[in-house]
């Protein structure tokens, strides 16, 4: 009985936790609208220094992962399958699991590392130093300036730090496609071209928002629990990383899983 007592604590609380995320998100949703008149340009420079801080440093380490992964993707799938099948299903693997499931995965990992635990910790420190009950008291909304901006540029750069990632990844691959035999990068090229319609790339947009989404929305949502205590700050910065990562790969998974469940218009039968 008590190992089921903690596993229906466990899951009660989960529930909690995401009806209080839902609930946050509406209320940061909602500020957009209600909060319109409150300091737009103030609010506009606090979505463009989060996309600097989210995009712009981190370019580098987006475009080192995708020229590895783009050339280890090559090398090993025709190492594995490009013998065989040549290199149009070369290609089209190296669409599906390098732009399609590792290259959004590893983009949202780099953006957890850098922007969401200093997002959980820029906001837990100014809960402890009362920089937020002083915006309250002004008449400021916090939530609009502090975390609606935050959401609002760290999506922003993620969308635009997947994009980088697809082209370094791209660009590599095709690369070292080079070196293969002769007719192979040809032909690895059109079926990057014939995989990229406007369809797939909607639908991986979608993936790609509703998770950078909901990373960057855990990491404000931990921030702002903090109370008065600066021993709270590592403590939600750790829980607002490790929570967003199991967020990203749930979420992942499922998109996946579900594709290939969902037969012929799901995500796994695009390709």
């Amino acid at each position: 009985m008590t190992a089921v007592d903690r596993l229906g604590a466990w899951v009660l609380g989960g529930v909690r936790t995401a009806y209080l995320l839902m609930g946050f998100l509406y209320l940061s949703a909602k500020m957009l609208w209600v909060g319109r008149r409150q300091g737009a340009r103030e609010v506009l420079r606090q979505v463009l220094l989060q996309v600097y801080f989210t995009g712009v440093r981190g370019v580098v380490p987006v475009a080192a992962l995708a020229m590895v992964i783009g050339a280890l993707a090559i090398a090993h799938g025709f190492a594995v399958v490009g013998p065989l099948a040549g290199g149009e299903e070369l290609g089209r693997l190296v669409i599906l699991v390098v732009l399609f499931e590792v290259g959004p995965l590893l983009t949202a990992g780099v953006v957890i590392v850098r922007s969401v635990t200093a997002i959980a910790a820029e906001l837990g420190v100014m809960r402890v130093q009362r920089e937020i009950e002083a915006l309250e008291a002004m008449g400021i909304s916090p939530i609009l300036h502090l975390v609606t901006s935050r959401l609002a540029g760290g999506l922003a750069a993620l969308l635009a730090l997947n994009v980088v990632f697809a082209g370094v990844a791209v660009a590599t691959g095709l690369a070292a496609a080079a070196w293969l035999p002769a007719g192979v990068p040809e032909e690895v090229l059109n079926a990057v071209l014939w995989a990229l319609t406007p369809e797939r790339l909607l639908m991986l947009a979608g993936k790609v928002a509703v998770g950078g989404l909901g990373v960057l929305v855990i990491g404000c949502y931990h921030g702002m629990e903090v109370a008065d205590s600066p021993t709270e700050v590592p403590v939600a910065v750790s829980r607002a990383a490790l929570r967003a990562l199991v967020f990203l790969v749930v979420w992942h998974a499922g998109v996946s899983l579900w594709g290939l469940a969902s037969g012929g218009d799901g995500w796994g039968r695009l390709l």
